[in-house]
């Protein structure tokens, strides 16, 4: 039972890896398309930069001046928030898929497809709506954190970035995908919720860094969660449970509610005999056998089954 499920199906094969660099392929072809249009986009990507500010001044959500100003006083943190914004966008997604792609290849193909639909719908945006992130916006009083430590206005990185592409927040939406794979490998373990840390880290981080505004970050966590339930990743990991280790912790869960030395499962001792019991033809009194144990039905009711023993007792 080592490569099947409990339930008796077999585990699902996972998806070729060729194909799958394809997928990753496609989509930073699409990503480099939009990123070339920067140029075109950067009167719309300005003024709309400047609308989501205004926007939540009103609504008093404007929190990413203070952030960046107490990061600026702070040389060490905020080298590493930079490095934090650089790195763990992309190494921490991967190694989540890889993961993800080992150790659960009935989870892999929702996690990819939400992925997938995650960056397809933020690359929509990009390209519909370009926003300057707070950082590039002239007069707005943010310090450039990014320029500070040395990498320049346009950030480097294993991928170029589009600098018109701050809402909806990617490093957010990303963020937001590990913590639904990383619960939904980790269904049963409590660990699980600490997951969460990494996205409340990530947008400290791109807020303080004055990568994106509040509402980038919200739009990235709104952009996964609805991708996360279009693909069933929500779901997937209920009742995908295999052989092995994990029936040993469901045993060992089940005895801790019964006696010691009783088995995990229910034991239902029968008050009545399983064979009606009838008289020899020499007229010897008819054996009845003993009562049994069952753990599958309940037991038998009287009547049926002790009708011959009550017709004998009366004789």
């Amino acid at each position: 039972m080592t490569g099947r499920r409990a339930t008796g199906r077999p585990r699902r094969r996972r998806p070729w890896l060729i194909g799958e660099l394809l997928i990753v392929l496609a989509l930073l072809k699409v990503y480099d398309y939009v990123r070339s249009l920067a140029a075109a986009r950067h009167g719309a990507a300005l003024a709309h930069g400047r609308d989501v500010l205004a926007v939540e001044r009103d609504l008093h959500l404007d929190v990413e001046h203070a952030l960046n100003r107490w990061l600026t006083g702070h040389h060490a943190t905020a080298w590493a928030a930079v490095e934090w914004y650089q790195r763990a966008h992309i190494g921490v997604t991967l190694s989540a898929l890889a993961w993800c792609y080992i150790a659960g290849p009935d989870l892999y193909r929702p996690a990819r497809n939400a992925l997938v639909l995650t960056n397809l719908a933020g690359m929509t945006v990009f390209f519909v709506l370009p926003v300057m992130p707070p950082r590039l916006l002239p007069g707005a009083g943010f310090a450039d954190s990014v320029a500070l430590a040395g990498f320049g206005t346009t950030h480097g990185g294993p991928v170029p970035a589009d600098q018109y592409a701050a809402m909806p927040s990617l490093h957010l939406a990303w963020a937001t995908w590990v913590v639904a794979v990383v619960v939904a490998l980790l269904r049963r373990h409590r660990a699980r919720w600490l997951a969460a840390l990494y996205p409340a880290t990530t947008a400290f981080v791109v807020m303080a860094t004055a990568n994106h505004y509040l509402l980038d970050v919200l739009a990235g966590m709104a952009v996964t969660a609805a991708a996360v339930l279009a693909t069933g990743l929500v779901w997937a990991g209920h009742g995908t449970v295999y052989a092995g280790g994990q029936m040993i912790r469901r045993r060992s869960r089940t005895a801790n509610t019964h006696a010691p030395g009783s088995s995990g499962s229910q034991t239902v001792i029968s008050r009545y005999p399983t064979t009606a019991p009838s008289a020899a033809a020499d007229g010897t009194p008819a054996h009845t056998s003993p009562a049994t144990s069952t753990t599958s039905s309940p037991p038998m009711p009287p009547g049926e089954g002790t009708r011959a023993e009550t017709e004998e007792t009366t004789r």
